[in-house]
């Protein structure tokens, strides 16, 4: 029963993936040394940032430690939702810090739709899990029933914090989900460790690409 119920969930954030729009996560990197104007210009990015949390578009932010001109300052990493990456550019090229180029998007990663959530006060590490070619479709349906159940669990255990679910191309007209999770760990060795608990990744049917996110920040709680 319980099998039923995660896929019939699944397969009702796909079909609203599809047919709003998706989530992609952004990451960011600094275009100045000039640390006085990236400290000026805080407060009004914060201001029009906190715009777009209020407007639901913005699903998670964390937070990183990062240099500019040798001096400290936190950089975010975050998921907003969008139509497709120029939407997401053009959502954010009205913020301060990228009206001035103090910041430029290094990086748009197409997630999906989110499905799970927890925000505690740990470091974040993201696993994006992707299917290798050649594995048999009804053995991932297999895999699926089991993995996705973990994901669940791996949430209410409070080890994974976030979670999205995409679809991957198989080709011959097949497709299968493929999910992002963001796991509270030590270091980039620990995520890769925990991503064994994974069926997927423990019999060799996935790929596996391990990022540092930051320190997960409350929405809610974010002035």
């Amino acid at each position: 029963m319980k099998t039923i119920k995660i896929i019939t969930c699944i397969t009702a954030i796909l079909f609203s993936t599809f047919a709003s729009a998706q989530d992609y996560a952004v990451e960011l990197k600094w275009n100045t040394e000039d640390f006085q104007q990236v400290l000026n210009t805080m407060p009004e990015q914060k201001a029009e940032f906190r715009k777009l949390i209020n407007q639901g578009e913005i699903k998670d932010m964390y937070v990183s430690r990062s240099e500019v001109d040798g001096n400290p300052v936190q950089l975010l990493r975050f998921v907003i939702a969008a139509d497709s990456e120029q939407q997401v550019q053009t959502k954010l090229a009205h913020l301060p810090l990228y009206e001035k180029d103090l910041v430029n998007i290094s990086k748009i990663t197409l997630l999906g739709a989110k499905w799970l959530d927890n925000t505690p006060n740990y470091n974040n590490y993201g696993v994006t899990i992707t299917w290798k070619n050649g594995i048999e479709a009804l053995e991932i349906d297999r895999v699926l029933n089991i993995d996705l159940q973990r994901v669940v669990s791996l949430n209410q255990a409070g080890l994974v914090t976030s979670s999205y679910i995409d679809t991957q191309d198989l080709g011959n007209h097949v497709t299968r989900p493929i999910y992002s999770v963001s796991f509270i760990a030590k270091d980039a060795q620990h995520a890769k460790e925990l991503s064994h608990q994974f069926e997927a990744v423990t019999l060799g049917y996935a790929n596996i690409d391990v990022q540092y996110l930051g320190k997960k920040l409350s929405l809610t709680n974010t002035h």
